[in-house]
This record gives C-alpha cells, sequence and structure tokens, in this order.
C-alpha cells in the first residue's frame, strides 16, 4: 500500500509559492517558474469562477484580484489594511487598466465615463455592476464583472471577495452594469 510521501529522501529543493490561501510547492529547477506561477494564478481563479483555465486571459487583472483578496472592508479606506467598494473598484481600473474614474459609487454610475445598460446578459469582464444596498439611494455599491455571473467587490460582511450576480442578496439589489469609455488620454472622468 502506497502512502502519499515516500521514505526515500530528496535532494531536490521546491519553492513555496502561495497565492492567497492555496500553498503549492513547485520544483525551483523549473525552467520557467513564471508561466508555472500564472498557471496556478489561472487554475486558481477558474476554480473560483467555475470555468476553464484557457477562459482566464487577463493575467494582469487576476495578479491584482489574488493580491487584493481578502483585505477587509473600510468605509472610506483605500489600502491594503482595509478598502471600501468605490475605492476598491477605483484603484483596480487604475492599476490594471490605467484608466481614472470618480471615487464614490454613485459618481462612478453618473459619470459620463460610464454608459451603463441593465441587461445582465451584456456583461463581459471588466464591466461595472451596480447594487443598491442602501435604502433611499439610487446606487450604493459597485463591484466589476468577471466571468460566469461572478464578480470582484469589498463587501462589508466578506472584505474583498468574488460573489455571484445570482446570490439572492446581490440579485435582488441589482440596478444596473457599466462599461468604461475609454478616451485618448485614458482617463475615464475627464
Amino acid at each position: 500500500m502506497a502512502a502519499c510521501g515516500g521514505s526515500r529522501k530528496t535532494t531536490r529543493s521546491y519553492e513555496t509559492i502561495i497565492l492567497k490561501g492555496d500553498t503549492v510547492a513547485i520544483p525551483r529547477n523549473a525552467t520557467d517558474s513564471a508561466m508555472m506561477r500564472n498557471e496556478l494564478l489561472r487554475q486558481k481563479f477558474a476554480n473560483y469562477l467555475n470555468t476553464s483555465t484557457d477562459s482566464i486571459l487577463n493575467l494582469p487583472l487576476y495578479r491584482f484580484i489574488d493580491k487584493w483578496l481578502n483585505t477587509p472592508y473600510l468605509w472610506g479606506g483605500t489600502d491594503e489594511r482595509g478598502i471600501d467598494c468605490s475605492a476598491f473598484i477605483q484603484r483596480l481600473l487604475s492599476d490594471v487598466y490605467r484608466i481614472d474614474i470618480p471615487r464614490t459609487s454613485i459618481q462612478q454610475f453618473f459619470t459620463r465615463s460610464v454608459e451603463p445598460f441593465a441587461g445582465r446578459h451584456y456583461l463581459s469582464e471588466g464591466d461595472l455592476v451596480f447594487f443598491r444596498t442602501t435604502e433611499g439611494k439610487v446606487v450604493s455599491h459597485v463591484g466589476l464583472y468577471l466571468s460566469n455571473h461572478m464578480f470582484i467587490n469589498a463587501s462589508v460582511s466578506r472584505g474583498v471577495s468574488i460573489a455571484s450576480l445570482n446570490d439572492p442578496y446581490w440579485k435582488k439589489r441589482y440596478v444596473a452594469a457599466g462599461r468604461v469609455k475609454v478616451n485618448k488620454n485614458s482617463t475615464a472622468h475627464k
């Protein structure tokens, strides 16, 4: 009967790669550890999104998400110690796409540089998704659509996390989506 570990000693050295909660050991002498890290990242987010690794193409986006995943929510927060939903989206768009947008979710919703649409069937990676989580407000929460009905956001209850538009909580509060229009200067709020 075989066990998970063998009694034979090995002289190989291994590099431990941590992808926010997932630890994987890969051989140090791997010909291209960067390629291996990219593949592990693709596998990780393919699992989160319940899709194939072939559909995870935007590695800068997923590296950014991986860095921020599980960051706590802090109303008015703008850094790794705590961040709110609109600051997270503002930072994501700036760091990944070099696009500047206004600071709050309501400003992001009403900016001329975001073209709103209601139909969820038009969503594609990078679209903003807006929600009404506070009574009396048109919009009070924002996330960024990834794929397969999943989006990344900074929520009060879970911090920076991936959620499903099909979750009853989000489904009930969905207002609209918006596609960021990029001008020649790569800024969205001018």
